[in-house]
């Protein structure tokens, strides 16, 4: 068995030796654990959406040495370490169940989300709730309305969003049950961007980051939607997106994007409903 626990400490690693813990990810600014370490699998994975794998890549990652380094420093403590059956590493993905958080509550008057336009049938229409940290709590569900996993949107903190153990988000999109027809549909990257475009009468789905994947191609594919307009962030993030969903999609939909004014990061950012309209309506085909 790998003694992943004196391999970790080896290189900065500071973890309990039991079989699964919780650390602060080392990939961001994480005030909050949110990447977990078993030690009995050899596997990790951060919930805030920097990535998974084997720990083998992990500490290559974190450490940013080639796997020789890596090697000659295992011989030098000596350890009993072998690689070779790690090189090829699978993580099996989690089902898409979910652990309710605990101590949800109804979304209060004076919560901070609705500073950012949204009104409060908006909020109970998405069955929305706040944690004790009073960050925005968020369902995901599919096209059938069963919950899949929930989204944190945190206010003050790095990462914003947050999901829950067991989320498969590249496997669903984000707003699918509230979709309000199919003729034409935007696509956005965040829940709150998604929500936004909603409350304000246009078809919405968010892809949960900046890159589509196939199921969520074959997803947008079973609606059979006439147009599909690609809403992504303005950032360099947003752009690669946009241009691999160009790639991928191009031949299956009618394809076009919007284009945010610069000051813009993101639809929700435009709270003048008659900008957000003139901006909506300012779109190119591919």
């Amino acid at each position: 068995m790998i003694d992943w626990h004196s391999i970790l400490l080896k290189y900065g690693v500071s973890v309990e030796n039991t079989e699964e813990v919780m650390i602060s990810c080392p990939f961001h600014e994480d005030r909050r654990e949110s990447c977990a370490l078993n030690l009995e699998k050899g596997v990790w994975i951060c919930f805030a959406g920097c990535g998974q794998g084997g720990l083998k890549g992990f500490i290559k990652e974190y450490s940013g040495k080639s796997w020789d380094a890596i090697n000659a420093d295992i011989q030098e403590e000596e350890l009993d370490l072998n690689w070779d059956f790690l090189d090829e590493i699978i993580v099996e993905e989690e089902p898409q169940t979910y652990e309710e958080p605990e101590g949800l509550e109804d979304v209060p008057s004076n919560h901070w989300i609705y500073e950012r336009g949204f009104n409060k049938s908006t909020i109970e229409r998405w069955d929305c709730r706040t944690n004790k940290y009073l960050d925005f709590m968020i369902p995901v569900k599919n096209i059938d309305n069963e919950v899949l996993g929930w989204i944190a949107r945190r206010r003050n903190a790095i990462p914003k969003y947050m999901y829950s153990k067991g989320f498969a988000k590249a496997k669903t999109l984000f707003g699918i049950n509230q979709i309000l027809d199919t003729n034409k549909i935007y696509l956005v990257e965040g829940a709150l961007d998604c929500m936004w475009l909603n409350q304000h009468g246009y078809s919405s789905l968010a892809i949960l980051g900046a890159s589509i994947s196939r199921k969520q191609v074959e997803l947008i594919s079973s609606l059979r939607p006439s147009e599909v307009v690609l809403s992504l962030d303005n950032d360099a993030a947003g752009q690669k997106g946009i241009d691999k969903a160009t790639v991928d999609m191009n031949s299956r939909f009618l394809l076009s994007y919007l284009r945010l004014p610069k000051n813009y990061k993101d639809v929700q950012e435009i709270r003048n409903i008659e900008t957000l309209h003139k901006v909506i309506k300012n779109t190119t085909i591919f």
